[in-house]
């Protein structure tokens, strides 16, 4: 079965050799990467319709539609991470000028998301080698940080639209993966890992909505949200934004 394994046991692996056999365990979850790779590998055979060629893992081997969505996916909780180290020093720059609405209960929302963003992370750069990974990451990480960094800075709220906005994406692209390997039924454990991680993100969004209509510091407030043309506008940006990135990181 490999070993279990922390997040920061995971990535003093990675470092050392990414294809080592590993079990990754994160809250009550447990996952055989081990098991996954062989389902890629497995799937990737079957994509290229002959016994010989690159092996899956191979630097030369062809792209097929399940290494671009994984490619997309570490490239995501990549700038997932990003966000919320933005979202960090953008709280920090309003609390520095005088701001004093939502300091704490912003700060514990930054940090338990960005612990299970990088989470995230730790496990599929656990679960890919280099040469299945988007070239586009440090793009990734730039712009994670300023869109966690500017709402942050104006507002709680922009802070919590933006994650929802943003979560909501996220979660659509799961399931666009997810259900595809679930009706083939050739890849279980790579599909439980995936149902993971994307009901960790609708749990984000949610505390986001939540937080958001409780107007932006955690108050009580009615159940109705009432977003500005402004925030709806923002909130439709971010979107788009997101699946144009996704789309990049699966090309490149």
């Amino acid at each position: 079965d490999g070993h279990v394994m922390s997040t920061t046991a995971i990535a003093r692996t990675v470092r050392a050799a990414p294809l080592r056999a590993v079990r990754w365990r994160h809250s009550s979850a447990s996952f055989d990467l081990t098991r996954c790779r062989a389902e890629i590998a497995q799937r990737h055979a079957r994509e290229e319709g002959r016994p010989s060629g690159p092996a899956w893992e191979h630097s030369g081997a062809t792209w097929h539609w399940l290494d671009r969505e994984l490619s997309s996916n570490i490239a995501g909780e990549t700038g997932a991470v990003a966000i919320y180290d933005g979202a960090a020093a953008g709280l920090k720059l309003r609390l520095w000028a005088g701001a004093s609405d939502g300091g704490s209960s912003t700060h514990e929302f930054i940090q338990s998301h960005r612990e299970a963003e990088a989470s995230h992370l730790a496990l599929f750069e656990a679960l890919l080698p280099q040469s299945k990974r988007t070239r586009l990451l440090p793009v990734w990480r730039v712009a994670g940080f300023a869109l966690g960094f500017l709402p942050a800075a104006v507002s709680p709220r922009a802070l919590f639209v933006t994650v929802e906005a943003v979560e909501m994406f996220v979660e659509q692209h799961y399931q666009s993966q997810i259900g595809p390997l679930r009706d083939e039924g050739l890849a279980p454990e790579l599909v439980r890992l995936l149902s993971h991680c994307c009901e960790e993100e609708v749990h984000h969004r949610e505390d986001a909505a939540r937080l958001a209509a409780a107007g932006g510091g955690g108050a009580a407030a009615g159940s109705d949200r009432a977003q500005s043309l402004l925030e709806r506008g923002w909130a439709a940006v971010v979107r788009a934004g997101s699946a144009v990135a996704a789309e990049c990181a699966r090309r490149a």
